[in-house]
């Protein structure tokens, strides 16, 4: 009787055990995980989109001289900005190649100023580059650890997530440092930004105030431009209108009117949202990528057209809703 009762108590301690560390491994992060480290979830039904949440939209495929794609923006003339391992380059508004240079470092994440300098993160600082390719500037970093995973840019400040610190820098257009913004603060955000992998995206709405994307909380955040939080939507679910797997959305964009484009990884769906939040539906799933689909960086022109990177193939594919 003692011996069953002891394998039962070391049994049920096992479990206990199990669960507490999937709870830790859920809440912390000490750094980022490698970029194609993915939780993996037997979610075999979603990878056929129901019909009633499609929404109908063509597209279109744009090859880029470059290779080794891993970042996306648009500027304020709708020219398509591309980077990659080894450098830059510019699109027009329909794919046809405009510009291109070298830079020094790998480009983990663009954006551009509304003077239409281009920012690329690269690791743990920002370099501003003219379209020419000119390198006008290196900015300081925040902090030598950082792992910069997304720059968003306005017309007096500069942000950028920084998924191994866990927070948002902020900067002035000139590169100087006015401080960090998404820190456990109350009840509200009692755990502050949970970003498991290296997806941590931000961008910036019309008003000024700033998006970002807590991907271990399956939930958008709204600040006011100096960081103090407002809202939040967004929920973990297997259903269509929430995000699932270990941290999603990995990223998304503010379209003209408004509304939200988002992108999620291991399960592809790119999914529209109105301004508040409301799931308006799915505008391509599973079915339209690879099966190790990853790194989808979006962007949103000013005719509402909707760009996603493919790294995967070397394009951006842009679609138009119908």
């Amino acid at each position: 009787m003692r011996k069953a009762f002891w394998m039962v108590a070391v049994a049920a301690g096992t479990v206990v055990l199990v669960l507490l560390l999937h709870y830790m491994r859920s809440r912390t992060s000490g750094s980022c995980l490698d970029a194609h480290s993915q939780c993996r979830y037997d979610l075999g039904s979603l990878k056929k989109t129901a019909a009633n949440t499609l929404i109908k939209a063509g597209v279109s495929y744009f090859s880029p001289a470059m290779s080794n794609l891993t970042a996306l923006a648009v500027d304020g003339n709708d020219n398509i900005v591309v980077g990659s391992r080894t450098g830059i380059e510019i699109l027009d508004a329909g794919g046809a190649h405009v510009a291109g240079f070298g830079v020094g470092a790998p480009v983990n994440c663009l954006a551009v100023t509304p003077d239409g300098d281009i920012l690329a993160g690269s690791k743990d600082h920002i370099e501003v580059y003219a379209r020419d390719g000119t390198r006008k500037a290196v900015w300081k970093s925040p902090d030598p650890k950082a792992d910069l995973t997304s720059i968003a840019a306005w017309s007096n400040s500069v942000y950028a997530a920084d998924c191994v610190n866990r927070v948002v820098w902020r900067f002035t257009l000139s590169g100087e440092l006015m401080g960090r913004l998404g820190d456990s603060d109350n009840d509200r955000r009692k755990h502050g930004f949970v970003v498991p992998s290296a997806f941590f995206d931000v961008a910036v709405a019309a008003d000024g105030s700033l998006w970002a994307a807590n991907p271990g909380e399956h939930r958008l955040e709204h600040f006011t431009a100096d960081g103090r939080f407002l809202a939040a939507w967004g929920r973990a679910a297997l259903e269509a209108d929430g995000f699932c797997g270990c941290c999603n959305p990995s990223h998304f964009a503010i379209m003209p009117d408004g509304s939200f484009v988002t992108s999620e990884k291991h399960i592809v769906r790119i999914k529209v949202y109105n301004a508040g939040g409301e799931f308006k539906g799915i505008i391509c799933g599973q079915e339209e990528w690879g099966k190790e689909a990853v790194g989808l960086d979006l962007a949103a022109n000013s005719r509402g057209r909707i760009l996603v990177l493919d790294p995967q193939a070397d394009v951006v594919r842009l679609y138009a809703m119908k």
